[in-house]
């Protein structure tokens, strides 16, 4: 699985949102290092979600719509990726995916890779601004 640029960003949005300090659109465009637009379009997003909350005028910005540690990576992946069963049967008709051993091993793979992505939390992957 390789996740595209998009839901990377989205990742690396939340991972800078997790100090609870409100952050604007401009300044996580430029720490991000991305364009303004994509990570305009991540948040809202990301805030339809209820993963961020936004606050406008003096102070205002986005932060964590809940605590770091109740947002799964995984959440984010399925947010921003299209589903991947990881098929990889090359028949038309996919009749042997359902016996073929190779096709079984897969599914168990792509459920234990799922599994560990869950697993994982916000606030596992916190960017610590501190340094």
């Amino acid at each position: 699985m390789k996740i595209n640029a998009v839901t990377h960003g989205a990742l690396r949005i939340l991972m800078i949102c997790g100090d609870g300090e409100a952050i604007s659109l401009p300044e996580m465009a430029s720490r991000l290092g991305l364009p303004e637009a994509r990570v305009t379009k991540s948040c809202s997003a990301l805030a339809r979600a209820g993963l961020l909350v936004s606050r406008r005028g003096r102070g205002g910005g986005y932060r964590l719509g809940r605590p770091a540690a109740e947002i799964s990576v995984l959440t984010v992946i399925d947010l921003f990726e299209p589903e991947d069963d990881m098929r990889i049967c090359g028949r038309a008709d996919n009749r042997a995916c359902g016996t073929c051993p190779f096709a079984g091993a897969c599914g168990e793979a792509y459920r234990a890779m799922r599994d560990e992505l869950g697993a994982i939390s916000v606030a596992d992957i916190l960017i610590d601004h501190t340094h």
